[in-house]
């Protein structure tokens, strides 16, 4: 690039005819080119860049300056989720209805599990809905570097803003799921009560669960592609120790009290089992381990964002 100045003084910096000797051939006036670029770096201030030293934290102002991509990519997400479907609202809500239909009819009606005294369908359906947020969101985040590849190698955003995006694109799915729900609720004559003010606590404490699970396995998926199967059988082992298709008491009247306590530590045990007791009146309302639990996952979320910050400047070269 290249700029036509007059000999003469432009912003405190001297401009004479032949600056870089190759004089403008117009004998109309005193003029030379000039490289606009040795211009522009006499008066650019210097930056000097350092590493980042101590614990790496992520910045909160940053990731709010860029909250604009944040909806963007969740609004990309839902739109290509299902484009181009046949069924575009159904599959929102098919995949809790389809496994409480199938849980109901093997379990509650041929197995005979026991449900606390609630109709078995509704009993598993409010149960199963946290459980999809969460494994949606686990899922999702692990894959979501490999997925955006062709975005995060060519514009600079918060990395960590995909992971983020891809947990709350599973919130969409549950608002829907959650209205069929209250029908179920309002079908079988359960009351809407002041417990249903613990939801919105629970539902954060799901995504925070599986966005720190999505950010420590995220940057391990895009050096190692097979870390999704990994994910996959995590979460299939997580789903059968947890009481989604049976009551808690199943196992806790017959674990050993280590495991028993291991198993009330598990922190989707006490969001299903809070979900039971806002809707339905049963399972165990939040006590002091539920509050273990909720502090397992925020040390989970903290220390996987640090892993992910670690990783982060690595991303674009391994995907």
């Amino acid at each position: 690039m290249t700029a036509i100045i007059r000999g003469g003084v432009v912003d405190g910096i001297e401009c004479r005819r032949d600056v870089d000797g190759i004089p403008r051939a117009d004998s109309a006036g005193d003029y030379s080119v000039v490289n606009a670029a040795t211009v522009v770096s006499k008066r650019a201030p210097k930056t000097l860049v350092c590493p980042a030293g101590g614990l790496m934290l992520p910045s909160l102002p940053e990731l709010w300056r860029y909250r604009s991509v944040l909806f963007v990519l969740i609004w990309l997400n839902v739109t290509y989720r299902y484009r181009q479907t046949f069924l575009v609202p159904l599959w929102f809500v098919l995949s809790p209805l389809v496994r409480m239909v199938a849980i109901s009819l093997l379990l509650g009606g041929i197995a005979r599990l026991p449900s606390d005294g609630v109709p078995y369908p509704i009993f598993t359906y409010a149960a199963l809905l946290p459980w999809e947020l969460f494994a949606s969101g686990v899922s999702r985040s692990t894959k979501c570097f490999v997925s955006y590849h062709h975005i995060i190698s060519k514009v600079y955003f918060p990395r960590m803003l995909l992971p983020t995006a891809e947990v709350c694109t599973a919130l969409v799915d549950f608002a829907l799921s959650f209205g069929i729900l209250h029908g179920m609720m309002a079908f079988y004559g359960f009351a809407f009560t002041p417990r249903l003010l613990i939801v919105p606590v629970l539902l954060v404490l799901t995504l925070a669960l599986a966005l720190g699970i999505g950010l420590w396995l995220g940057g391990a998926q895009a050096r190692f592609r097979d870390v999704s199967n990994f994910v996959s059988y995590l979460v299939q082992f997580w789903f059968f120790g947890t009481p989604l298709a049976y009551a808690a008491g199943v196992l806790t009247d017959r674990l050993p009290t280590t495991l028993k306590t291991l198993f009330l530590l598990n922190p989707m045990n006490g969001v299903v089992e809070g979900f039971r007791w806002a809707l339905l009146d049963t399972g165990r309302p939040p006590d002091a381990l539920f509050a273990m639990s909720a502090g397992l996952v925020v040390l989970m979320l903290f220390l996987g964002s640090i892993v992910f910050l670690r990783t982060e400047q690595s991303i674009v070269d391994l995907v």
